[in-house]
């Protein structure tokens, strides 16, 4: 009986205010029309944009830092050292990847409009094209300053990131860790691997071995299309959009 007591006081004391001018408020909604009024669509263009605004400076500032460091290290010297910085770029996309997950918001943007797989791709996306762009910049500005093809510099430059690229997005679907640092580890023991190969290696930047480099290439990005593709379906969930 007390505990019934208490109870019935409580919920005198905690009860809730009654709205004032509420019937004011929704007649004031119905007049505008906002009551039966559904979020406007938006087409592709619009939620890439969005997110490219949403993207961490950080990402781009680095991602520009490093093409700049990769393009003055070619400048003053043309060995092949300079092709193992390109998974350090990797760093920007796995982290950013990783974003919801590590700030505990990914079940708030399980049931936002967008999905959380819709975000997260279109980032990839964003990230993916802006750094290829301008590591295929970089590609034709040091092609000049070294003997080998444009194809060649081309797929050396391109095979360490995609390699840094697959192995970091493997690591972030198993885990979904809270910190970044799994995936900043694994792009520079990628850059370590790439930068000693050669002293392993002699031969492995001559031109008989670019059908090789060629094959990992094509074989890197069909890799990471089916581990981004498991990654994203693992994210499915309804959303009202």
């Amino acid at each position: 009986m007390d505990n019934d007591r208490i109870i019935k006081h409580l919920k005198e004391i905690c009860r809730t205010p009654e709205p004032e001018e509420k019937k004011a408020f929704f007649q004031g909604l119905e007049e505008r029309g906002l009551i039966s009024r559904h979020p406007e669509a938006i087409n592709h263009g619009d939620f890439l944009l969005r997110q490219f605004f949403y993207v961490g400076k950080w990402i781009w500032l680095l991602s520009a830092v490093l093409l700049l460091l990769i393009t003055g290290i070619c400048y003053g010297n043309t060995g092949n050292y300079p092709f193992a910085l390109t998974p350090l770029l990797a760093v920007g996309i796995l982290a950013e990847t990783g974003r919801s997950f590590r700030w505990k918001m990914a079940e708030l943007e399980y049931t936002a409009r967008f999905s959380l797989r819709s975000v997260m791709l279109a980032r990839m996306f964003l990230v993916g094209v802006v750094e290829t762009a301008g590591l295929m910049l970089v590609v034709l500005v040091v092609r000049p300053w070294f003997s080998y093809s444009l194809i060649r510099v081309f797929l050396y430059m391109m095979v360490p990131y995609l390699a840094a690229s697959l192995s970091g997005s493997v690591y972030e679907r198993k885990t979904r860790s809270d910190n970044s640092w799994g995936s900043i580890i694994i792009c520079f023991l990628s850059s370590g691997l790439f930068a000693a190969a050669p002293y392993f290696l002699s031969s492995l930047y001559e031109e008989r071995f670019t059908v090789i480099w060629t094959v990992a290439f094509i074989l890197l990005i069909f890799s990471l299309f089916v581990s981004v593709r498991r990654w994203i379906c693992e994210l499915e969930e309804p959303v009202w959009n």
